[in-house]
């Protein structure tokens, strides 16, 4: 027989523990509750809970992981470290998938920056591309494109900027009179 050390010690009459041995009946329910619960995600992919389908995915998800590290991974009879260290594991991957979230939820939201919607590629295919150096908020958009062709396109009528080195020219006289 070969020696078995512990702690750096031989261990005289050495046998395994098994402490968590677990009934069949309760892998049973376990294996039955996980098979519910994936019926209810598959239910949840198909009901129209418009944002709330995410949250309620990751929730049934958690629980399933929950389910097998407990049970099928023997957490629930493991050292209090282990779950420790689980916990730990799921309250980061949390605030990931909150990051994630809350960047997909700002999507649609306005990129001051650049004065530009985000989602540009989807008002491209629309036949509503960006014009460069104008304004794309929908609300001021038609106003700068209005003064755009009420002053001859933008170039000073074709002298490119001749007629605004005019008017720069009167207000310099009349500031000097």
């Amino acid at each position: 027989m070969a020696k078995v050390f512990l702690n750096g010690q031989p261990v005289e009459h050495p046998h395994e523990v098994h402490e968590h041995i677990s009934p069949m009946s309760t892998y049973n329910a376990v294996i039955g509750a996980l098979f519910v619960l994936t019926g209810l995600t598959f239910a949840v992919s198909f009901a129209d809970l418009g944002p709330a389908s995410l949250t309620v995915a990751m929730v049934v998800a958690f629980i399933k992981a929950s389910l097998v590290v407990a049970y099928f991974m023997h957490l629930k009879y493991d050292d209090k470290y282990h779950l420790f260290v689980f916990l730990g594991t799921i309250i980061f991957v949390g605030i990931f998938f909150g990051f994630t979230m809350f960047d997909l939820k700002s999507r649609d939201a306005l990129n001051d920056e650049q004065e530009t919607f985000v989602r540009w590629k989807e008002q491209q295919n629309a036949g509503k591309g960006l014009v460069v150096g104008v304004d794309n908020v929908p609300e001021r958009r038609a106003k700068v494109l209005a003064d755009i062709e009420a002053h001859g396109g933008g170039h000073g009528g074709g002298d490119h900027g001749g007629e605004h080195k005019a008017d720069a020219k009167a207000e310099h006289k009349a500031a000097a009179h």
